[in-house]
């Protein structure tokens, strides 16, 4: 009776876990974030290329602070009253309709399509200044969220608070990208019109980042590949039982025909 050949399938075992090990590595390249420098010609790391902008569905807190605030009670709110309202964005906020406007107490419709919280601020003001008194006006916008999915520590949709934020900003509240994320190759999904568009960007490299990819849009979604790695992952502990079995079995033959 011819014995087996027992090298062979040594070889075999060693060469699946081998196999494994190899796949699993990721080159110290595809982890370490921003290597290289960052385009100065784009520019863009530059807080002045995104401005927020106002458009219809938006909703604004609007305050309104004078000095006689008993005469016009329903314009100021103070910094207390602000921590404390668990109202919804929908119940405390004004809606920009489909003109662009939205419809204050005392002054009625403005038009703050196309503008920034500053320009809209100016502009109330300005309406206020026939009924009150030197007003202070903030308008802020209560509806910026950003959504983050795939190989994120915690995805879901953040609010931003800023009118600003970066894509380096919103990983950062979604906990970062896990271990089998790809860092190489993230997707923007922005809704500038009907058709959304995907801007791509690997956080690996400086120089990728562009004005489009870099600051993030109000309801932008930033999606995060997995690695392939994390296919072969998955298949792992069946590969490791394989191997087991097979060493085990040859450990069992060698005895016995000892």
């Amino acid at each position: 009776m011819q014995r087996p050949d027992f090298s062979l399938m040594k070889f075999f075992s060693r060469f699946f876990l081998c196999s494994v090990l190899i796949f699993s590595c990721t080159p110290q390249k595809k982890l370490v974030y921003f290597q290289g420098n960052f385009n100065a010609l784009n520019d863009s790391t530059s807080a002045s290329y995104f401005k927020l902008k106002i458009i219809p569905g938006d909703i604004l807190l609007v305050n309104v602070f004078t000095i006689n605030q008993e005469a016009f009670p329903y314009f100021n709110l103070t910094s207390d009253k602000q921590g404390s309202d668990t109202r919804s964005p929908y119940e405390k906020g004004y809606v920009v309709n489909d003109r662009g406007a939205i419809q204050l107490p005392l002054v009625g419709e403005v038009v703050v399509q196309n503008m920034t919280m500053t320009e809209a601020s100016d502009v109330v003001k300005e309406k206020l200044l026939k009924y009150v008194d030197d007003p202070i006006v903030t308008i802020k916008k209560l509806n910026f969220k950003i959504t983050v999915l795939g190989e994120v520590a915690h995805p879901g949709s953040f609010p931003v608070y800023n009118e600003s934020a970066t894509l380096p900003e919103a990983l950062g509240m979604a906990g970062d990208i896990t271990s089998f994320g790809n860092k190489t190759s993230v997707k923007i999904i922005r809704n500038d019109s009907k058709t959304p568009r995907v801007l791509i960007a690997d956080l690996t490299n400086a120089s990728s980042f562009t004005q489009e990819n870099y600051f993030l849009h109000p309801d932008d979604i930033v999606y995060v590949d997995p690695v392939k790695r994390k296919a072969l992952q998955n298949v792992n502990p069946a590969i490791t039982l394989i191997t087991s079995l097979i060493t085990t079995a040859v450990v069992v033959i060698s005895f016995i025909v000892k």
